[in-house]
């Protein structure tokens, strides 16, 4: 072989390995990149997610408690309700606060989820702060705010790609109407 032709072939050999190793090499870093990144961002909604819903079950509790004073719910301690619902006051103001980040990393559906269940809140409150609430209202309301944190869970699980399943179906006993004694039959 003209040896001019076995440089110029070998020349070709170096220059198209070269750019082969120069194409894997740049793929393999972008994919690594995004995949650092993919996980950044979920570490950063993951914490945008629980703060959140932190946030908003504070909330519910407190809520809760003060309908556990108002004998709405059987059970609990009775609580001042005037510091109660300041306390409320300042669980809002901290949802809000946690909000923001949610609308700023969230997904759509998990951001609708999250609306829906702080909406449901809110009318807890509502609930609380009439003159005299309705106990079969409140129940009701505390059901559907549970029902809605569930699918705010369920949205945040699936946009964390958190495979494990869904949530178990919750119950409260404490929302379950009391068992009829044998002096006092349960009306049909």
């Amino acid at each position: 072989m003209n040896p001019i032709v076995a440089q110029v072939l070998t020349i070709a050999g170096v220059l198209l390995g070269s750019a082969a190793t120069f194409v894997v090499t740049s793929l393999t870093e972008r994919a690594r990149w995004r995949r650092t990144q993919s996980a950044r961002w979920d570490d950063k909604r993951l914490l945008a997610y629980s703060e959140y819903a932190n946030a908003v079950k504070h909330m519910v509790r407190l809520c809760r408690r003060i309908a556990e004073t108002q004998e709405l719910l059987p059970t609990g301690q009775p609580i001042d309700l005037d510091s109660a619902f300041a306390d409320l006051a300042e669980g809002e103001t901290e949802r809000a606060a946690r909000w923001e980040t949610v609308l700023l990393l969230g997904e759509p559906a998990t951001i609708s989820a999250a609306r829906a269940w702080s909406e449901q809140v809110w009318q807890l409150e509502h609930i609380l702060r009439e003159e005299h609430p309705d106990t079969a209202a409140f129940t009701n309301a505390y059901r559907n705010a549970m029902r809605l944190r569930n699918e705010f869970y369920a949205h945040a699980r699936a946009d964390l790609d958190i495979t494990s399943g869904p949530l178990p179906e919750l119950t409260w006993k404490s929302l379950q109407p009391p068992p009829s004694s044998p002096d006092h039959p349960a009306t049909p």
